[in-house]
């Protein structure tokens, strides 16, 4: 009976097939433009660590010497990866620079002097670090009778960073990153010193990773999606899908640009339109992607259009991303 019920599904779902597309869905691999999109093409980076003959500032810590070491120790590291480079190629440095924060790092002269002293051509300068006051934010019993909660505690922080390239002669970038950071901890209420102790004993990790979360806004960085393609009974339908899972985006869009110029089906021409605006995104051309899902509305009103063509429009506004450039 199994059999039987299991052979009429197989012939419905072809004769379904027969009169309507079938929806097919790829993963494909998206190159999303950097956030802070820097370049270092003269080499010969530093990271300098800005410290401050001070201990705080409005009830806030400056540049502890430790965890301003992890965040450049995150920051090359991950910049060094990025790059293809060996973390050594990327020495880090601590340099004394008065008593205001970012005071001494406006002054070009002496900019200059530390690219004298270490011979650094691009320098990446952590201008300040400073972390506000612990909070706790909430508390959630758990599931014990031993006096055990779930105890999260906020922080927030915020770092600055400076980049100076000597070839230009100028900083190419300046950003102010803000942030909270959140941990859930498994203690009793009255066991203060040891929820103390367990946070501020993450905090160097937590440091190191904020670092490498900066150099990653720096590049370019590949995401998985999901897109939809269209298909219908036939050879050259299936070819098409072939090369797109093989991801030969030339091959399939040769075949579906002539299933638009040869058949006189109306809704085939517009699913084939709909496959050429994906083919058309993976080979870098969002503007005849678009071009491609209008040619296809134009003929069928696809539901997917429209949300296509919203993310391609977020893809183009992601790529007009703009840095601010300091002025001379």
């Amino acid at each position: 009976m199994r059999c039987i019920e299991r052979i009429l599904m197989v012939l419905f779902l072809a004769g379904t097939a027969a009169c309507g597309p079938v929806i097919q869905l790829i993963d494909v691999d998206v190159k999303l433009p950097a956030e802070y999109p820097l370049t270092f093409d003269n080499g010969n980076i530093g990271v300098f660590n800005a410290l401050y003959d001070t201990s705080g500032v409005m009830g806030m810590g400056w540049n502890d010497s430790l965890l301003i070491n992890k965040v450049a120790e995150g920051f090359r590291d991950r910049l060094a990866e990025e790059r293809s480079l060996d973390r050594n190629d990327i020495p880090i440095y601590n340099h004394f620079c008065g008593q205001t924060p970012g005071g001494a790092l406006g002054d070009k002269e002496y900019i200059y002097s530390l690219s004298e002293q270490t011979g650094c051509r691009s320098l990446v300068l952590i201008d300040s670090l400073r972390f506000g006051d612990f909070e706790r934010v909430h508390t959630r019993t758990a599931l014990s009778t031993d006096g055990y909660n779930f105890i999260y505690v906020s922080n927030p922080w915020q770092m600055v960073f400076r980049f100076f390239d000597m070839d230009q002669d100028r900083f190419t970038a300046f950003f102010a990153i803000r942030d909270t950071l959140y941990w859930n901890i498994y203690a009793r209420e009255r066991d203060t010193l040891l929820i103390d102790t367990k946070v501020h004993a993450s905090l160097p990790e937590a440091a190191s990773f904020m670092g490498a979360a900066v150099a990653k806004l720096t590049h370019s960085q590949w995401e998985t999606q999901e897109r939809v393609l269209f298909s219908f009974g036939g050879g050259k339908w299936y070819k098409a899908l072939d090369h797109a899972f093989m991801f030969e985006w030339e091959d399939a869009q040769a075949i579906w640009l002539a299933l638009t110029q040869k058949t006189k089906n109306g809704r085939k021409v517009a699913y084939a339109a709909f496959n050429l605006a994906v083919a058309s995104e993976m080979l870098g051309r969002m503007d005849l992607a678009k071009e491609w899902l209008e040619l296809s509305k134009s003929y069928v009103d696809i539901p997917e259009i429209t949300h296509y063509l919203q993310m391609l429009e977020e893809r183009k506004q992601q790529q007009r991303n703009i840095i601010l450039h300091l002025e001379d």
